[in-house]
């Protein structure tokens, strides 16, 4: 079941009902991608189509530890929420889904839709592409992880026990890195020998 909330301006934040069943509607994913590279893969879904990734997007992020607190400890989702302004976020409040937020709806919910079996089941790994799995000195061998096959952390900097949907879309650390509390258990350093 979706929620209506305004339209968007991509300038502004997205006004979030306090309750629903996805952090995002069809038609404010529909105004996000309007102006991307990827309108004609949002637009080439059927309404139903939409709503179930839109749906499978939010239960994967919902997964995640968020920062702050709920608007109301009663409402279904982990959003809207309150979450403090820092040097290099913005406030998060309870009238508004953050844009970062709209954005990682959105994208998940085409990334998701495009391949099915990336949480859950799985995936052929076709080339040796992603983050390194393995570096050889003598004869400089480079082995990359696919992606797509959720056999490395490295991709995202996360311990085997983080969230899943963090280590399969390692982009949405980045987007949700004001909102989402990792946890110093959480993060592998790097340490160079």
């Amino acid at each position: 079941m979706a929620f209506t909330t305004p339209e968007i301006d991509l300038e502004s934040p997205v006004v979030v009902p306090a309750s629903g069943a996805t952090y995002l509607d069809q038609t404010d994913a529909t105004t996000y991608f309007a102006n991307s590279f990827k309108s004609t893969a949002w637009a080439a879904l059927s309404s139903t189509e939409k709503d179930t990734a839109l749906a499978e997007a939010t239960r994967w992020l919902e997964t995640l530890c968020w920062k702050g607190e709920k608007c109301d400890p009663a409402q279904p989702l982990a959003w809207p929420r309150k979450v403090d302004a820092t040097k290099c976020c913005t406030e998060a409040t309870c009238i508004t889904l953050p844009p970062a937020m709209v954005q990682a709806v959105a994208e998940l919910a085409l990334a998701l839709h495009s391949n099915q079996g990336a949480m859950i089941g799985t995936t052929v790994a076709t080339a040796a592409v992603g983050p390194v799995k393995r570096q050889k000195l003598d004869a400089l061998e480079v082995e990359y992880f696919d992606p797509r096959s959720g056999a490395s952390t490295a991709t995202n900097a996360l311990a085997p026990s983080g969230p899943l949907v963090l280590q399969k879309f390692s982009w949405l650390r980045d987007l949700l890195k004001c909102y989402v509390d990792l946890g110093a258990g959480n993060l592998i350093r790097r340490v160079r020998s």
